[in-house]
């Protein structure tokens, strides 16, 4: 009897071992994969989990035979993503040291192992985050560059940037025209509220440190008042415009020949009233020109003229402005030189004849002045002309 039973054990055991002997032990922790992305505090996790290697791995466990052509891993591999499967217990707002938990489906376990001839070893696993970047923090109002154009008080406020980290955010300001120095200006980074901008900055991996600041404008020119606001490397620009265009006009005369240019000074005319509609001022330069008329008739007499003649030239500087910004050739919106026309024996405008010479400017200084005060009416004027007619 004890030996029947003793027997029976022994069958018992070898079914058994017969029936385990083949398996394949497989941890599909092994086959797990982690990937992160984003910033430290608000990275995502994403989980992979290798089924083709699993299967290759193992492939008598899974019934591979080379004749098969690979439809047989092909559906071993199916199966297995169908069946064997999990899910972390947390994949958003990561953070450097935080543990995710990939926890396994258990409930397929006998399903897949009666199908193949494999054990699987299915503890959940533990994965700490690390080595997500961090958001740097940054100072947008340190890459701001402030920059004025116009006049007093219509000065208009330009904003650039100069390597920004971050595309587009944009900057804004609390008003960007009819702008005086003193005047303030508050300047905002981005649109939206700062929970909208601090996301977007995010995103791009930084963090914005402030989301305002308030400027004073400075360094808005304004117009001249009187002489003394004009610097003297700008009244010398000033000059060597006004010889340029007189050298060029000289040029082309066919029937006189400059022979010498004096600079007398330079006399600003302002109005009585801000809203001339001539304008806020305007500088005349005053030269006194030498010129050879040799051979010119008089329109009164065939008699000889004197061979030089002297006469005064002006250029006008219309709206002049302090400090000069060195953008442009002169430190003035317009400028106004001598014209004149002509229509049959009728004559008009900022010249004269000697005979039939004509000579753009005026007679005298007494006549140049007067055409002064009708183009530049209801004004005073300030000069730096001496009586003795040195320059300045």
């Amino acid at each position: 009897m004890n030996g029947n039973i003793i027997r029976l054990t022994a069958l018992l055991l070898a079914s058994v071992m017969l029936a385990g002997c083949g398996r394949a032990d497989i941890d599909p922790n092994d086959y797990l994969e982690l990937s992160l992305s984003g910033l430290d505090t608000a990275a995502s996790a994403a989980f992979d989990i290798d089924y083709e290697k699993m299967v290759m791995d193992n492939p008598r466990a899974f019934g591979i035979k080379e004749e098969d052509g690979g439809e047989a891993a092909e559906n071993a591999v199916s199966y297995l993503r169908q069946y064997l499967v999990g899910a972390p217990d947390k994949g958003s707002k990561l953070s450097n040291g935080d543990i995710i938990s990939f926890e396994w489906d258990a409930d397929c376990k006998e399903k897949l192992e009666d199908k193949y001839r494999i054990r699987l070893a299915l503890a959940d696993k533990e994965i700490t985050v690390s080595g997500l970047r961090e958001a740097v923090r940054f100072d947008p109002f340190y890459f701001l560059c402030l920059d004025y154009s116009g006049v007093e008080p219509n000065g208009e406020l330009i904003l650039s940037c100069d390597r920004l980290p971050v595309k587009d955010v944009p900057f804004t300001a609390s008003r960007s025209s009819g702008l005086s120095s003193g005047d303030k200006v508050t300047v905002r980074f981005g649109s939206g509220s700062e929970d909208e901008i601090r996301s977007e900055c995010f995103s791009q991996g930084y963090i914005p440190l402030c989301f305002e600041k308030e400027y004073t404008v400075s360094g808005v020119p304004v117009y001249v008042k009187k002489l003394s606001d004009i610097s003297r490397a700008s009244y010398e620009k000033m000059d060597v415009f006004a010889r340029e265009e007189l050298q060029k006009l000289a040029d082309g005369w066919k029937d006189k020949k400059l022979l010498d240019t004096e600079l007398l000074g330079a006399e600003l005319y302002t109005p009585a009233e801000s809203d001339a509609k001539w304008g806020r001022n305007a500088l005349c330069y005053v030269y006194k020109l030498s010129a050879d008329i040799k051979g010119a008739e008089s329109s009164k007499s065939a008699k000889k003229q004197a061979d030089n003649i002297e006469y005064y030239y002006f250029t006008c500087f219309i709206d002049v402005f302090t400090p000069d910004s060195g953008k442009g050739s002169y430190p003035a919106e317009s400028v106004k030189l001598p014209s004149y026309s002509q229509f049959y024996d009728s004559f008009y405008g900022d010249a004269f004849k000697v005979g039939d010479v004509i000579c753009e400017g005026c007679r005298t200084l007494e006549d140049l002045r007067s055409t002064m005060n009708d183009y530049f009416e209801n004004s005073t004027c300030e000069t730096d002309i001496e009586e003795t007619g040195q320059e300045r």
